[in-house]
């Protein structure tokens, strides 16, 4: 199960109930006798129809093959379960006990194969995504949105977690995909997109006025930087600035807040740029996040390659 909602960490559980003995136990007696489904649809359908001949039609198969099957049953369990007659068959008493416990048997199979079609089915239709929190706006909205717009009947489990967090439940089978900055080690993965980074700047900051921002523009300056990409943007002004003081922001929201306030200037990805009173938004040059689309263990979904094919790359 996994259990999250926009704006809140998930916790992911995963059930594992002991297995029932007495249940495995209980095969073993039809198992010595080699009981097979067969052998209970061919006994059912002669004892509803009173013969193997109408049986046989009922079933489409030959009359010989019910006729061996409910013979070679019989000689097994060493009891007959039908009293032959040139007007057909009836069941002796020891087949009347067997015939009862045969269509409880049949009736729970199929309701357990019915149970798990309709999981299946049920499971099919949903689409678990991993988001880092705190993110999915832009671009990968936009893939949902046409994604929905080919498949309206699909029903989104969206996850917003942190990195840890959501390559966790992509190793356990819990997420059918995430979208990620780094891929996980051992998880397969394909480039998503990227995505420009911007600067939220005061708008009566001097920087205001340029039409777009490089490196050498935030130096000796406080970043403030989200969450889910604060290890991202470190290793970039890293390279770009050498040393940088930062502050962090949980959301986009909450970084334009701060920028508003005078507590620096904030980096975030084009696409989870807020609006806010205050503050405008410079594109920083030659910047980019790059998202990665990684896998879940657990059987690919048609759904899921239809939304591989809406990536947009990295070119």
């Amino acid at each position: 199960m996994v259990c999250g909602q926009w704006g809140r960490q998930p916790e992911f559980c995963v059930s594992m109930p002991a297995p029932d003995l007495a249940a495995i136990d209980q095969g073993q007696a039809s198992a010595r006798a080699g009981l097979g489904l067969h052998h209970l649809r061919y006994v059912l359908a002669a004892a509803q129809h009173g013969g193997f001949r109408r049986a046989a039609r009922r079933l489409g198969v030959q009359q010989s093959a019910v006729s061996r099957r409910i013979q070679e049953l019989e000689e097994r369990l060493g009891a007959p379960i039908f009293e032959r007659s040139p007007h057909g068959v009836s069941l002796t008493l020891a087949g009347e006990d067997f015939v009862r416990g045969a269509q409880d048997a049949v009736g729970e199979l199929d309701l357990a194969v019915d149970r798990a079609t309709e999981s299946a089915r049920t499971d099919h239709a949903t689409l678990g995504v991993g988001i880092l929190a705190g993110l999915g706006g832009g671009v990968l909205q936009d893939l949902l949105r046409q994604l929905l717009a080919a498949e309206p009947d699909l029903a989104l489990d969206l996850v917003e977690a942190s990195a840890d967090i959501l390559a966790a439940a992509l190793r356990q089978g819990r997420l059918d995909l995430a979208f990620l900055l780094s891929p996980p080690v051992g998880l397969v993965s394909t480039p998503a997109w990227r995505e420009r980074l911007v600067v939220a700047v005061p708008v009566a900051h001097p920087l205001a006025e340029a039409a777009s921002l490089c490196w050498a523009d935030l130096a000796g300056r406080r970043l403030v930087v989200v969450e889910p990409i604060a290890e991202c943007v470190r290793d970039l002004a890293a390279r770009r600035l050498g040393r940088a003081s930062f502050g962090r922001a949980a959301a986009p929201a909450s970084l334009a807040r701060l920028v508003a306030l005078g507590q620096g200037l904030g980096l975030v990805g084009e696409g989870d740029a807020c609006r806010a009173t205050g503050v405008v938004y410079r594109p920083l040059a030659r910047s980019f996040l790059g998202f990665d689309a990684v896998l879940g263990r657990r059987p690919e979904k048609p759904v899921v390659r239809q939304l591989l094919a809406l990536l947009p790359g990295v070119t």
